[in-house]
């Protein structure tokens, strides 16, 4: 019984210490993570087939959900051709994570200027202010490669975070980037 115990132990064990990243598999995972805020500051998602899977999947920040690598790239193409044309997009820090043999997560912040929904157009009533979005990504390690499997983004609402149950709220928002509420 104790040997069973003990090699149940060194299993669980060994099965995390697999799913830490060294520092050059993190390197790696920043430089894919890299790819993709560059395409967020530059506009343009035509290399998205070098750092993304084939069924790739992209939740955005109404609930939008993009499947399959040419629909993810298409939306983001077309919603930065137009409600984001010309908007800045400006990454904060991103922490990663391994959670299993060759995946990753991330989080980060980007930090998104004012722009004009649902066409990029401004009406009158419809801008949206500059604000903070929290990023979620998911990746994977394919022959030799860190791509991009999923990825999610959720606009941070700082007036919530006073009703956090988790965390009291801090005295100084988010920084580098100031966190102001949309709305």
């Amino acid at each position: 019984m104790k040997t069973c115990l003990l090699a149940l132990a060194l299993l669980l064990g060994t099965g995390r210490a697999f799913a830490q990243l060294s520092p050059t598999e993190e390197a790696a995972v920043r430089r894919t993570v890299a790819r993709l805020t560059t395409n967020f500051q530059n506009h343009h998602f035509a290399d998205m087939a070098t750092y993304t899977t084939s069924d790739v999947s992209w939740v955005n920040i109404v609930g939008m959900w993009w499947r399959g690598r040419p629909a993810v790239q298409q939306a983001h193409q077309q919603i930065f051709d137009t409600i984001f044309k010309g908007v800045p997009f400006t990454p904060g820090p991103a922490t990663v994570r391994g959670i299993a043999p060759g995946v990753a997560v991330v989080n980060l912040y980007c930090h998104v200027g004012a722009f004009f929904p649902p066409d990029g157009i401004d009406h009158g009533t419809n801008k949206e202010g500059e604000a903070d979005d929290l990023l979620t990504l998911v990746l994977v390690k394919k022959q030799g490669q860190w791509l991009l499997s999923a990825g999610q983004n959720t606009v941070v609402r700082a007036a919530a975070q006073p009703n956090n149950p988790i965390e009291k709220p801090s005295a100084e928002p988010f920084d580098p980037v100031k966190i102001v509420d949309r709305h």
